[in-house]
């Protein structure tokens, strides 16, 4: 593996982060992994005496992440701005780990843990191969974004309510039709821009959606719906199982 390919751009799809391939698998196991580290060790990790320290290391690591990626974007050349779901999910983290902020998480929690969860089991990875930077600066950086709001979740004992579920989700289609209007003045001025993967289907998804109309409805409809599933599972299973916060 030469550094230019590796730094590089290195297109291939078939071995690339496709979906039903032995990659997509990898990603898959990287998102378990990155859920079962902030519930089984958050707790201890909130009890180190160097918490601080880690909390300091995730923020720098995702500045580090997100300006590289823009960066290697640009060297494509492609349009690069931070406007996806998971690069707001970045800077909410990153606000999270600042200021511990109750309110901040609400949203970190759906945008980082969702937005996280969705890229590793449904990736878009433009054909960048594991030969090539890309596919492990996706996965690692996905991997964080899922784990930051979950650790609050478990070591702070942060939760939010259903209100708060409305909130976010209010907060977000209004944001989206934002997106959406920049997306349409990009692709007008010849950029192919996509955010938030609301003005044209993906290329991952496009053979199961024929029509544009039915995939803004399912993808619309599957927002609401992960997000109720992820409220449900945060909110009601510990005390089906019996167990406290933070145990």
């Amino acid at each position: 593996m030469s550094i230019q390919r590796f730094f590089g751009h290195d297109i291939d799809y078939s071995k690339a982060a496709t979906m039903f391939t032995i990659h997509h698998l990898f990603y898959v196991i990287c998102a378990v992994i990155a859920v079962g580290t902030a519930i089984l060790f958050g707790k201890k990790i909130h009890d180190l005496t160097k918490e601080d320290v880690i909390k300091r290391g995730l923020i720098i690591t995702l500045i580090i992440l997100e300006v590289a990626y823009h960066i290697h974007n640009f060297t494509y050349p492609r349009l690069s701005l931070p406007l996806h779901i998971c690069s707001i999910a970045v800077f909410l983290n990153i606000w999270l780990l600042l200021t511990d902020r109750q309110d901040v998480f609400k949203y970190a929690f759906f945008f980082g843990t969702l937005g996280g969860l969705m890229a590793l089991v449904f990736p878009n990875s433009l054909g960048y191969t594991y030969y090539n930077v890309r596919y492990y600066h996706f996965m690692l950086i996905h991997m964080i974004i899922i784990f930051i709001p979950l650790y609050y979740y478990k070591a702070y004992d942060y939760r939010v309510e259903y209100s708060d579920l409305l909130t976010v989700y209010k907060h977000a289609f209004m944001i989206g039709v934002v997106i959406y209007l920049i997306n349409a003045i990009l692709l007008r001025l010849g950029f192919d821009a996509n955010y938030w993967f609301i003005n044209y289907v993906p290329t991952n998804v496009e053979e199961l959606f024929p029509l544009y109309q039915l995939y803004v409805f399912v993808h619309l409809s599957a927002v609401f719906i992960t997000m109720n599933i992820l409220y449900y599972v945060t909110h009601y299973v510990p005390d089906t199982l019996n167990l406290k916060p933070g145990n």
